[in-house]
């Protein structure tokens, strides 16, 4: 109970705060990112003022965890087939390139950092070396989308912009899922056979298919609630499907992300279900980055060189894998070989996705990477809108062949 009241007031005193200063930040300058969460967490956490102390936090981790399946519900959302259908071809091959090209070059760097810099075998090095690239490539819609809100710029470049967060997130989510799977911690009871690697990568998708599967025969054909059942429903749907993965060392983001995916694609009520999670994302991702604060710990000393080097790594690889799916993917309308000036904004799955790395891996350099990972959210909230803004504006000052007339409304987003 004296948990509970606590992590009660920390929600409030933390919202309470953004609203009276960050929120007016936000209103002006148009800064969407949730830093100030971070730094919250951070001075109610042990490290400062001991509101939370570590059991405290220790014990809020089943609410993280679903916290971490609602935002992978969200993300899996995003992707309704018949939506899908109606984007342009060119639009799909810019997006999952510079998505792609991203993570391959964070991936190579960060295994360089991990293995030869930091010293780890190769089975660890491949496992953290993977889970920051997720980190490096994720861009958050959120952020994206109300920079194009805020453009006066009629740019080509906006739906192309919108769908390429969304890709970078999709390709984050799978490949730290994947990476959980292959390289999975854990054991199996004495008198049953452990699971190959690729039985695991199955069992993670099946969990996720079968909670989405379950979810839809609970809806029914009409498939609509009122917005009370739907929400306990939904939350059912979430602990199930997250309890399950946290139980095997899965990741609750990539389950639910499957999840999502199938209420997306099945039933009548994917608008519902769509309109609740959009309506209680925010409280959720601030909830998420107040415990990120609160069990913030600055980790190994010979390891901090790693959390400034990440930033770098990513900044090269954003530029890069913008470089890459701009000039070679683009069609010359669509040619912009510094795409990835619009994408800085990191968003909160990169701190699920390293919260969910240091619930599977509580001895393999935990506070290294989510230290890296909060310093990265940090820097790049700061200054990402006003680059993207920068950008686009530059974009449209110059009459670029990517700023041409065009719908500002991608068909993921408008959905």
């Amino acid at each position: 109970m004296q948990t509970t009241l606590a992590a009660i007031a920390v929600v409030t005193v933390g919202y309470i705060l953004a609203y009276l200063l960050f929120d007016r930040l936000r209103d002006r300058y148009g800064y969407v990112g949730g830093a100030e969460y971070v730094l919250i967490g951070v001075l109610l956490g042990p490290k400062v003022t001991g509101l939370l102390d570590a059991r405290q936090v220790q014990d809020l981790t089943p609410l993280v965890s679903l916290a971490l399946g609602w935002l992978g519900m969200l993300l899996g959302t995003y992707f309704r087939l018949p939506t899908m259908a109606l984007i342009d071809g060119e639009h799909m091959r810019i997006a999952f390139g510079e998505a792609v090209a991203t993570f391959g070059v964070a991936l190579a760097a960060l295994l360089a950092v991990f293995r030869y810099l930091a010293g780890s075998p190769w089975p660890e090095a491949v496992v953290q070396a993977v889970t920051l690239a997720a980190v490096a490539t994720l861009s958050s819609p959120a952020a994206v989308d109300a920079v194009v809100d805020r453009t006066r710029s009629r740019s080509r470049i906006l739906p192309v912009l919108q769908l390429t967060a969304r890709i970078d997130a999709l390709i984050a989510v799978v490949a730290f899922g994947l990476v959980l799977a292959v390289v999975h911690q854990g054991v199996v009871a004495p008198d049953v056979r452990p699971p190959t690697r690729t039985e695991w990568a199955v069992i993670n998708l099946g969990v996720g298919v079968a909670s989405g599967v379950l979810f839809h025969l609970f809806l029914g054909p009409r498939g609509h609630l009122d917005e009370g059942r739907l929400f306990v429903a939904l939350a059912g749907a979430i602990v199930v499907a997250s309890g399950a993965s946290y139980y095997l060392n899965l990741s609750p983001i990539y389950t639910n992300l499957v999840l999502g995916f199938i209420l997306a694609n099945s039933g009548s009520a994917h608008r519902d279900v769509t309109r609740l999670l959009l309506s209680t994302e925010r409280p959720v991702y601030l909830a998420l980055l107040l415990f990120a604060g609160a069990a913030w710990s600055p980790g190994t000393v010979d390891l901090l060189f790693i959390a400034p080097l990440f930033v770098v790594v990513r900044l090269a690889a954003r530029f890069l894998g913008g470089l890459v799916a701009g000039s070679y993917a683009a069609s010359p309308e669509l040619r912009t070989p510094d795409l990835g000036r619009g994408l800085l904004a990191q968003g909160g799955i990169g701190v699920a996705i390293a919260l969910n790395y240091s619930q599977v891996y509580p001895e393999l350099a935990p506070a290294t990477l989510l230290t890296a990972t909060l310093l990265s959210v940090l820097l790049f909230e700061i200054v990402a809108s006003r680059e993207a803004s920068t950008w686009l504006n530059s974009l449209q000052e110059r009459g670029g062949e990517a700023a041409g007339d065009g719908s500002l409304e991608s068909p993921v987003q408008g959905r």
